[in-house]
């Protein structure tokens, strides 16, 4: 059994969205031939809501490193403006702030200190095969390239998201040599979406360095039944956080031009934090009012069964992130539930919900398009819902055992080209 050790500052156990990323292929990896060990801060110290999972004990190797001000910041940040704790923890967050700069008290290099130093450790007891670095944050790379060299292993950088600035069809990578250096020295790259791993190579970033695409996955588990869709109301479910980079204006917009009485009912369900101006059009329109409700974010496992009883998913992508291939999608694939995608054009997600007959895709900056993704999934509801039985094994390439073997051999793939220095 081989084993890799890798660095990440987004943890599994953590509650976001790169944590249930790889929590859900830990206790696959095994029957592929590798164990995953993954070193991170504590979520008990930083995430809003850490969400278990079988394994955590055995995978997950923490830290507790984090600076006071960053804690206050994740809390700050997950709250909605203006609240009591909102304020609360803002207030905090400038004391600790504060106290730190007072102490030349720096929180990344804290952080990034404390994965280092718990790496090491880690390695001592468990000794290891490969170390491995997520981005974001690109200094993670650094410093588990260090370790690598340290331990005499090969290195392997993961690209969650590229280093650099999008701007739709466009990426200028940040620190172009410093990103070469760290690739060269590369047994292998894995990339989270073929967009971004096509824009490395265009960039010459790459070099020689071998790189596999590999997408996220859903946990394996009994099917849900999957439920009839509402003949009377068109529901929408919205799992996750919504900042102003992915504007839900134009989604606003075509809400507004909804008329029951020819479309008939819709309601669209928001589950999370949404940035305050949309929050604002909302609650300033009687008619959105009427049609968009937000809530609080809910677990894991209640969003599964709000996402069953809903008669579509709603995926929102910002129109700069056209290399974006979100999670929630992977995440609520074994539901026979449709998806309506909102993304900018060229996003590979849009290939795959077609391939897949999953549900629609549209522009998230055209109200128009929009308007008419709700009226044809409102009218084809009942054809989506069946597609899943005939196309189970296309579906089933996304399951988290399939997916934990395509890791597993792109890493013996990647040890076989390029061996321990």
């Amino acid at each position: 059994m081989a084993r890799a050790l890798i660095l990440s500052l987004q943890p599994p156990g953590g509650g976001g969205v790169q944590a249930r990323r790889y929590a859900k292929l830990l206790p696959h990896l095994p029957a592929a031939g590798w164990e995953f060990h993954v070193v991170g801060p504590d979520p008990r110290l930083d995430a809003v809501t850490p969400e278990p999972f079988p394994g955590q004990e055995r995978f997950c190797h923490y830290s507790r490193r984090v600076s006071r001000s960053q804690r206050c910041a994740i809390r700050r940040n997950r709250r909605r403006p203006g609240t009591p704790l909102h304020l609360w923890f803002g207030l905090r967050q400038l004391i600790h702030r504060w106290l730190e700069r007072l102490g030349r008290h720096d929180p990344q290099a804290h952080a990034l200190e404390g994965l280092r130093a718990t790496a090491l450790a880690t390695a001592a007891r468990l000794p290891c095969d490969v170390v491995a670095g997520i981005c974001p944050d690109f200094r993670v790379l650094e410093v588990a390239r260090e370790v690598a060299g340290r331990l005499g292993k090969p290195f392997i950088a993961i690209y969650d998201d590229p280093f650099g600035h999008r701007e739709k069809g466009h990426f200028h990578p940040a620190h172009p040599e410093r990103q070469r250096a760290v690739l060269a020295a590369s047994a292998g790259a894995v990339f989270a979406s073929p967009l971004t791993l096509e824009r490395y190579r265009e960039q010459g970033l790459l070099g020689s360095t071998p790189a596999r695409f590999l997408p996220d996955c859903f946990e394996v588990g009994e099917a849900p039944p999957a439920a009839l869709p509402d003949p009377a109301t068109l529901t929408l479910f919205h799992p996750g956080n919504l900042g102003p980079w992915r504007p839900i204006e134009p989604l606003l917009e075509a809400v507004r031009r909804w008329r029951p009485e020819e479309q008939g009912g819709l309601r669209i369900q928001l589950y999370g934090y949404l940035y305050e101006a949309a929050r604002t059009a909302i609650r300033s329109d009687p008619r959105l009012r009427q049609i968009v409700q937000v809530h609080a974010a809910v677990s894991n496992e209640r969003s599964h069964q709000l996402a069953e009883a809903a008669d579509g998913l709603l995926v929102l992508i910002g129109p700069r992130h056209n290399d974006n291939l979100p999670s929630k999608f992977f995440e609520y694939l074994p539901h026979a539930t449709p998806v309506l995608v909102a993304g900018p054009a060229g996003n590979p997600l849009q290939g795959i919900v077609e391939g897949l007959e999953k549900g629609i895709y549209c522009d998230i900056e055209s109200s128009a398009a929009i308007f008419d993704a709700l009226v044809e999934l409102r009218r084809r509801a009942g054809w989506f819902r069946e597609r899943p039985r005939h196309n189970r094994d296309a579906i089933a390439a996304y399951a988290a055992p399939a997916v934990a073997a395509a890791w597993g051999a792109a890493f013996d793939g990647f040890l076989a080209a390029r061996p321990a220095p």
